[in-house]
């Protein structure tokens, strides 16, 4: 009989947008603990091959460098220890095969912790998804088989809200920056109350006649203070001259229920820029 060998090659595929899509299928995508502390997501696979699931916890969350731009912090050990509820959060189950067109419930629970003070806390949820590998024994005798396998990780946020919360945002120096038909506008906000702000924020361009030239909505995750850009597309052959731009951020967004949001009245700031 021939010796049989089996190799598996993985590629693992980190995904750390708010929406994600891999080998299942999430829902929610953004999870919210309810006040017994129990939360549920849901994982579909709409495959024709089984999946190994895993669902694990790591604590980050979405941060930003001097320049603006977005970026995932996993390694903030003193925040970990402040905000987070991943050494306090247990699934069930944690580990599954998914069969094909089916779903599977998984139950998140948060272990009480009466030492806590009031606000928002948080971690993110990483579902891992691979096809169920084959067992040796179903290889032909003389047959070397080389699979490759692809993992994929798929990082979704997990909040729970404790006693009174808030949240809000207040701004210092604004900085706008164009180039190539995008204009780049860039807040260095502070965030007040105890809970992120998560929601969204409209960019309106107006000339000096108040004409609105150019809007743009974004979503946003606003955690801890800092800059976050917001980029508006501007319209071609747009005349040079003095402008206006206006940030308007509110706490709601197409993705997630306003029930479950930290409400904070809208917050509009507007400055003058100079276009060339």
């Amino acid at each position: 009989m021939k010796k049989i060998f089996l190799v598996v090659l993985t590629f693992v595929i980190l995904t750390k947008t708010e929406q994600v899509f891999g080998q299942v299928s999430i829902a929610p995508t953004t999870i919210f603990i309810d006040k017994n502390g129990v939360g549920s997501v849901f994982i579909t696979n709409p495959g024709d091959t089984p999946q190994e699931i895993n669902v694990g916890f790591v604590f980050g969350y979405p941060g930003n460098d001097d320049l603006g731009n977005l970026s995932m912090v996993y390694t903030d050990s003193i925040r970990s220890k402040q905000f987070g509820i991943d050494e306090r959060l247990r699934a069930f189950p944690r580990t599954f095969i998914l069969a094909p067109q089916q779903q599977q419930t998984v139950r998140l629970q948060v272990r009480p912790d009466r030492s806590i003070v009031a606000g928002t806390y948080f971690t993110r949820v990483k579902i891992t998804s691979n096809p169920q590998t084959t067992d040796v024994e179903e290889t032909a005798q003389d047959e070397v088989t080389t699979k490759v396998n692809f993992k994929f990780d798929q990082v979704i946020a997990a909040f729970q809200k404790v006693g009174t919360v808030a949240t809000g945002l207040e701004f210092e120096d604004i900085s706008a920056v164009q180039s190539e038909g995008l204009l780049r506008v860039i807040p260095a906000f502070k965030t007040t109350g105890n809970s992120p702000f998560i929601g969204s924020v409209m960019a309106t361009l107006k000339n000096a006649e108040n004409e609105t030239i150019a809007e743009q909505g974004q979503t946003v995750a606003l955690y801890f203070s800092g800059k976050r850009a917001v980029e508006l597309k501007l319209p071609e052959n747009i005349a040079p001259g003095d402008y206006t731009v206006t940030l308007v951020y509110e706490t709601r967004r197409g993705d997630i229920p306003s029930s479950d949001l930290v409400q904070s009245p809208a917050i509009s700031k507007t400055i003058p820029i100079k276009l060339n």
